[in-house]
């Protein structure tokens, strides 16, 4: 598979569930962006996904809004806990793909794994991306399709809460890990 197949293959996924997007160039390469509303534990209610589809690989992102970006910008000078929070986070959480109908299209899986982070573009976006061979595209498109639209999505809206209150000093780091552990990981804290 080649990065045209696998636009294509996305395009044709995302028309098929009525997932509104827009393709357009970024540096060279074609991109499709989406907005995915309805996450009311996340600033603003929506999350953002970038799909750029490069030469072998494509690399997703799963973000929140500007709007959050601008709470992160505003504490640039104040982040230690919240990248703690990342580092706790990045080693712990594992997010699980599943078809959502109780394994009848596909088995949970593990395929992907996302990096969570703060840019350093001077956007300050919280980020999760996601680097997915195109090998691996073509031997499970439907998991990585859903996982791109669905499963890094619902993890964002799940760390929203304990991110954007320890950025907000609403809970301590350690609150925030409590959170996941308890809300993401179903561990007793």
């Amino acid at each position: 598979m080649n990065k045209t197949e696998a636009r294509r293959k996305m395009v044709t996924y995302l028309r098929e569930r009525n997932i509104k997007y827009f393709e357009h160039l970024h540096n060279g390469d074609g991109s499709i962006v989406m907005a995915f509303e309805g996450y009311t534990t996340c600033p603003d209610k929506v999350l953002e996904c970038s799909i750029e589809f490069l030469d072998t690989y494509m690399e997703t992102r799963v973000f929140f809004t500007e709007n959050a970006s601008s709470w992160i910008k505003e504490r640039s000078e104040d982040l230690a806990d919240i990248y703690r929070l990342l580092n706790f986070i990045n080693a712990r959480v594992w997010p699980s793909s599943h078809d959502g109908i109780e394994g009848k299209l596909y088995a949970p899986n593990h395929l992907q794994t996302p990096r969570i982070y703060i840019t350093e573009d001077g956007y300050y976006d919280i980020t999760a991306t996601t680097i997915i061979d195109y090998d691996l595209f073509e031997m499970a498109p439907l998991e990585t399709e859903d996982y791109c639209t669905a499963t890094i999505p619902e993890l964002m809206s799940k760390l929203s809460l304990p991110m954007f209150f320890l950025l907000m000093k609403k809970v301590t780091v350690e609150g925030a890990i409590n959170l996941i552990k308890r809300g993401v990981l179903s561990e007793e804290s």
